[in-house]
């Protein structure tokens, strides 16, 4: 089935604006609705995503090079330049092959886009003179100026920066930011783009300082205390976070929307023309109850007025509300992540904004900033005169069961129930044997480990712990002799990963202490769909781990995938280690 024009433009919007997940969705819906003609803007959302790897054996497959197109040809070039950046330094080699395809690209077309690529990789690799004929090339090739579009005049700022000609790029990029096609995704594409390039040529501090003019807008996690509210604090209030917005030039915020300064917050955002994510900590009708109707009705309605205008409604946890600040807390850490991980796939900045009055610090939303602080964010607040807080319900009745929030895995041997019987003592010793012991090295850090045949239930006490263990266990198991245990070549332990809160209690059978709740559920949910050989984690995973201070792993969104046993459909990541980062 032929692709329709309005699933292609649906896509490319979204790749415009730089909202990548719905990019990815659309293509892999479309995919699944039998449309074809998708392979080209399926790599490429990849390749804006990070999945290089993946990114580059499906432009293989599709047989993308065999289609007589610039950018279709540019398009592994792209990613070979991408991949050759993931390790600590650039790999010189894969920069020179990435080059060479784009000089050929350029030769067949001469089209600029893969020319300035070309350019720009040689002056990075050391090929000054290849670079500088190059960008001559490019300028020469320049449309009149009635013709430019964004990409034309952020060509020609690539061009003056390869000739170290300062002034000339920045005359460039203030006319680009002013052409047709300066949208979010075609700047944060030339802001990496121009800050590799900087970094070799040593011009890293002069260059961050030209993209000011093209960097696209911030991306805000917002937050503050609760209050009842009056007309004059509210317009005194929302005139200081308008200017707020403006002046850090806020264009995506992700928060929850209980009553008083998030919802004022959420107002003046949609009013700037922001998109804003709405995040929530638990389920949305113990949230209004606990968070927005004591303040009064009218702060319900305002709610569900900027709930209808949100771009997106995502839930940290669907459980119910068990009355613990941990719950809170827990969904501020995800929308905080949340926010991050939609900068980084941006290259902009991720700020926090709050409204917090003098006695707030010792509230929710002073712990929010406390936490954003220690993972090196910048907080911008709005300093708010003694607010009247609202009547607040009481909480449900408190359980006697401890809980806590922790990092949760399981696994499973594809293949297992299908193992002959004489083998089993061989998988016992051989895959289960190097599971125990490369757990070993995470003993400080598990709190409980269970088998069950070939799955793994375990623990921990953070997210980086399991995110490390996940990755060793997967490597441990390539060494595994699939031929002794009759199993395709490349059988491998499958794993998925979730952080959230749970219950901690006595387990009367085994007489030990067991972890058990919704969370736990989810992450069961998660094993039986992810490949063979993968790690699989939600996207409150993913959001925690770029809230670690040193978080050495990468999550890859692979898209809006359906539980098994009917448990919903929830967006999930691929986790990989950074190319610099060694095993635990």
């Amino acid at each position: 089935m032929a692709v329709k024009d309005e699933v292609v433009n649906s896509i490319r919007a979204a790749l415009a604006r730089g909202d990548l997940l719905t990019a990815f969705d659309e293509v892999m819906q479309a995919r699944e609705l039998g449309h074809g003609g998708l392979d080209y803007l399926e790599v490429l959302t990849r390749a804006r995503l990070g999945d290089t790897e993946r990114g580059l054996a499906l432009y293989t497959d599709y047989q993308l090079d065999r289609l007589d197109d610039v950018d279709v040809l540019s398009l592994k070039a792209r990613l070979l330049k991408d991949q050759a950046f993931t390790g600590p330094r650039p790999d010189r080699e894969k920069l020179l092959e990435a080059c060479l395809l784009y000089a050929r690209a350029y030769r067949h077309s001469r089209s600029s886009y893969p020319g300035i690529n070309a350019a720009t990789l040689a002056r990075i690799a050391g090929r000054d003179g290849m670079a500088v004929r190059l960008a001559n090339a490019v300028l020469r090739l320049a449309p009149p100026k009635e013709e430019s579009d964004y990409f034309s005049y952020a060509t020609l700022a690539e061009a003056r920066l390869i000739l170290d000609d300062l002034e000339g790029a920045r005359a460039a990029l203030a006319q680009a930011i002013e052409a047709p096609g300066a949208d979010v995704g075609a700047r944060s594409t030339t802001v990496l783009q121009l800050q590799r390039l900087a970094a070799a040529i040593g011009a890293s501090e002069a260059v961050e300082r030209l993209l000011d003019i093209i960097r696209p807008p911030r991306v805000a996690m917002f937050c503050g205390n609760i209050f009842v509210g009056g007309p004059g604090l509210e317009a005194a209030l929302a005139l200081q976070v308008r200017a707020l917005i403006a002046r850090e030039h806020v264009g995506f915020a992700f928060g929850a929307l209980a009553a008083g300064s998030d919802i004022l917050i959420a107002e003046q955002l949609l009013e700037a023309g922001a998109e804003l994510h709405v995040v929530l900590p638990f389920s949305e009708a113990d949230f209004i109850e606990q968070s927005v109707a004591p303040a009064g009705e009218g702060w319900v309605r305002r709610y569900e007025a900027c709930k209808a205008r949100a771009a997106s409604l995502t839930f940290a946890s669907r459980m119910s509300y068990i009355g613990e600040f941990e719950q809170f807390a827990y969904g501020s850490t995800v929308t905080m992540g949340m926010a991050r991980l939609r900068a980084r796939h941006l290259h902009s900045e991720a700020i926090q904004l709050a409204i917090l009055e003098d006695r707030g610090a010792a509230t929710l939303t002073g712990t929010d900033l406390e936490a954003w602080r220690a993972a090196g964010g910048r907080t911008a607040v709005v300093a708010a005169p003694p607010l009247i807080r609202p009547r607040m319900p009481p909480p449900p009745p408190p359980s006697n069961v401890k809980r806590g929030t922790y990092g949760l895995m399981f696994s499973d041997y594809p293949g297992f129930a299908n193992l002959d019987e004489r083998v089993l003592p061989l998988f016992w010793g051989e895959v289960m044997g190097r599971a125990a012991k490369m757990l070993e090295t995470y003993v400080g850090k598990i709190r409980q480990g269970n088998t069950w045949g070939d799955a793994l239930y375990v623990v921990f006490d953070d997210a980086s712990s399991a995110a490390g263990a996940a990755l060793d266990l997967c490597a441990q198991f390539e060494e595994v002799d699939c031929h002794a245990l009759g199993v395709p070549v490349g059988t491998a332990m499958r794993v998925a990963l979730h952080y959230g809160p749970t219950y901690v209690g006595h387990d009367p059978v085994s007489g030990r202490n067991t972890y058990y709740g919704t969370e736990v559920s989810r992450t069961a949910r998660i094993e039986p769909i992810t490949p063979n050989g993968s790690v699989y984690c939600t996207e409150p995973f993913a959001a925690v781990l770029e809230m670690e201070p040193e978080n050495n792993f990468v999550c890859n969104y692979v898209g809006r995938m359906a539980l098994a046993k009917g448990y919903g459909v929830y967006p999930l990541y691929s986790l990989s280690r950074q190319a610099s980062s060694s095993s635990a």
